[in-house]
């Protein structure tokens, strides 16, 4: 078989450096066919960074409704007048009576502390106890129909305590003190009145009144009056 072009072009190398015929035995540089495809380098597979486990947001507890406003959203839900003790607002505190207000702080309602009523107070026009005018449109209302009046009240640092509520007309006659008896919570107690129809209006008030002096005194934060 022929000499290849690569060999005869090795041994023209061999004379040419050391004057002598290269050996056939030595073997020349290898031709790289064109169809040999070089190796394959693979490359280290990259791998995802680890993902740290989100943790959970814990749930936030919804902060209780304080009972006292649970109570007013109750008695103010079919009201024709809805009255805020802590305001005072159209309100008289006669001599001799303690009245004492406390602002409401962290989602507590404000309220206000009667005490020292007079056992002998009146109940008939501005009565005798801690009395609010009621608006002319209320007066007007009320004229010969059926009233509720629904106080929310709690014994003032004790077990329980007593208190009245009259509702006067002014000029058609009054309710008389309805007494009731106050725990240690804030709770609702309601008196009911078949208002007689009125004549001039001379205005219509409702009367609390705190029991007597050395007894337990009475925190009173809002009223609501219904008419049917």
């Amino acid at each position: 078989m022929g000499k290849g072009i690569l060999q005869i072009f090795w041994e023209k190398m061999q004379e040419a450096l050391g004057g002598q015929k290269a050996s056939s035995e030595a073997t020349p540089p290898q031709a790289i066919s064109p169809q040999t495809t070089p190796p394959k380098t693979t490359l280290p597979q990259a791998t995802s960074p680890e993902v740290e486990e989100v943790s959970k947001v814990p749930k936030v507890s919804a902060i209780p409704v304080n009972l006292a406003e649970q109570l007013r959203a109750k008695i103010a839900q079919n009201a024709a007048f809805l009255y805020v003790f802590e305001t005072g607002e159209a309100s008289t505190t006669p001599d001799g009576m303690i009245c004492s207000s406390h602002v409401g702080t962290n989602g507590e309602a404000g309220y206000i502390t009667l005490a020292k009523g007079n056992p002998k107070a009146g109940s008939g026009g501005v009565t005798g106890g801690y009395s609010i005018r009621l608006p002319d449109q209320i007066e007007a209302a009320a004229s010969g129909h059926h009233i509720a009046v629904s106080v929310i009240a709690r014994a003032s640092g004790g077990d329980q305590s007593r208190f009245a509520v009259a509702y006067s007309t002014n000029e058609v006659g009054n309710s008389g003190w309805r007494k009731f008896t106050a725990g240690a919570e804030w709770a609702v107690y309601t008196m009911e009145f078949d208002v007689n129809v009125m004549k001039e209006g001379r205005g219509d008030f409702v009367g609390i009144l705190p029991d007597s002096e050395g007894s337990p005194a009475t925190d009173f934060c809002y009223f609501a009056i219904t008419i049917s």
